[in-house]
């Protein structure tokens, strides 16, 4: 199998979480993870973080070419999770973000909506930057000079301009003795 081909890196940072889903009464100590690609990484817990933790960790993603209909390496897919130390880690929510139009745009920063077969489970904030291997294109706007008009200077004319005659300042005549 021929390795993909890498567009670039994908940076995204997990800042935030806000209104988790709580299933218990004690403070959780929930972390987050996000997966692109089939690569996964994941953010400490923030000791007793509850409804609100508090993370702002970076990680870097390469971002492939995409050649499938499915679009399985554009959908970056978001969760939190409540950390149990003498048990498996039960999921908070989870969401998905399309990266394509910040592959195009180059920046992302929003909340993200997670849920569960439950329903709402709370939003966490990602801020996210798409670097390319490769220069960026030129997406030019349309110029509003002709392109044979773009370096030649305005030709001076005389014709139809209005001659305004010289008037000195009047002057107030020398009183005689």
């Amino acid at each position: 199998m021929s390795q993909s081909k890498e567009l670039g890196t994908l940076v995204v940072v997990i800042l935030k979480a806000r209104h988790l889903h709580q299933p218990s009464f004690y403070k959780q100590d929930p972390y987050a993870q996000a997966t692109l690609s089939g690569q996964t990484q994941q953010t400490k817990p923030d000791p007793k973080g509850g409804q609100h933790p508090v993370w702002d960790e970076e990680f870097r993603f390469p971002v492939l070419v995409d050649l499938g209909k499915d679009k399985i390496n554009r959908k970056l897919e978001v969760s939190c999770w409540k950390h149990e130390p003498k048990s498996e880690d039960k999921l908070l929510g989870k969401g998905i973000v399309d990266i394509e139009s910040t592959l195009k745009t180059g920046e992302f920063d929003d909340w993200v909506p997670l849920e569960t077969s439950g329903g709402a489970r709370g939003e966490l904030y990602l801020e996210m930057t798409f670097y390319a291997n490769g220069p960026p294109p030129l997406n030019r706007r349309p110029s509003k000079i002709k392109q044979s008009d773009r370096l030649t200077r305005p030709q001076s004319s005389t014709t139809g301009l209005i001659a305004i005659p010289f008037a000195p300042w009047p002057t107030v005549p020398e009183e005689q003795d």
